[in-house]
């Protein structure tokens, strides 16, 4: 496993760890590599205060979760038999549609937020999903 790759899976490892934490802010550095990680509320009146969107950075690789923005079911494509809107290594840009979330028969467009590249798929086409889950992560422009 090469550098990168490694440091992508301790990252994902520790996101997973703050998630379920109330931690707002977190530094830590060692030796020439430093991870800052920030959580900011996306909206203010959230029901259970679990919303939020994740920024972090491994050295000057800024990460980005794109989370669901309400309850329903979870779709990676326009509509049935198509390919994945965006995948691993899709460019995308802030209006860039990357799923669908259907509830109660209405679809819902899930939009990027940011310009980057997907780095990884976290949630399955077809599952249900929660307000707030991280659906994907994108690696932020320089």
């Amino acid at each position: 496993m090469d550098v990168d790759s490694y440091l992508k899976n301790e990252l994902a490892a520790l996101l997973d760890v703050v998630r379920c934490t109330d931690i707002r802010e977190l530094e830590i550095q060692q030796g020439e590599i430093s991870v800052r990680l920030h959580r900011s509320e996306i909206l203010e009146s959230s029901p259970d205060g679990s919303s939020f969107e994740d920024t972090a950075t491994i050295g000057t690789l800024p990460v980005h979760s794109v989370v669901a923005p309400l309850v329903g079911t979870f779709y990676r494509a326009g509509k049935p038999g198509m390919s994945p809107l965006v995948g691993e290594g899709s460019h995308v840009e802030p209006d860039t549609v990357v799923g669908i979330i259907e509830a109660l028969q209405v679809l819902t467009d899930v939009r990027s937020g940011v310009s980057g590249t997907v780095t990884r798929v976290l949630e399955t086409d077809g599952h249900p999903v929660e307000y707030g889950q991280p659906l994907f992560e994108v690696t932020l422009d320089g």
